[in-house]
């Protein structure tokens, strides 16, 4: 598991007034939580081939209406190492979701998409293409 203070999108991470920082094992390492469930966010990084670019960036990409019909139309599967990484930040129960699409260039992941955020119903649908 990643630490989120390291992800390209930790600033958007930490500005927003539902996640919160909190301490644990005497202050020696900090987790992020969802504060409107109270769960833990567990942030992971997933490796795809080139292919799979097109799909992940539509699911990014849709607004509230076309959701669903992107995860539905997101085929890809995980490779063990790849030039494109999915930085997710998912809460434990599922009702907080962060993206953000990263591509291998000059020994180092940079953005190729913005960071998308979903709640409740559709941060769901949208972990789901994440298990």
């Amino acid at each position: 598991m990643a630490n989120f203070n390291k992800l390209a999108m930790s600033a958007e991470l930490l500005s927003r007034q539902d996640l919160k920082v909190a301490s644990s094992m005497l202050g020696l390492s900090k987790k992020l939580v969802y504060t409107p469930t109270g769960a833990t966010v567990k942030v992971n990084k997933y490796n795809y081939n080139p292919e799979a670019v097109a799909h992940l960036q539509r699911v990014i990409e849709s607004d509230s209406k076309g959701l669903a019909a992107a995860v539905k139309a997101c085929r890809v599967t995980r490779v063990e190492i790849g030039n494109i990484e999915l930085d997710a930040c998912v809460s434990t129960d599922k009702q907080f979701v962060a993206l953000q699409l990263l591509h291998f260039i000059d020994y180092t992941y940079q953005p190729i998409s913005q960071v998308a955020f979903y709640d409740g119903e559709q941060a769901q649908l949208v972990a789901s293409i994440l298990d």
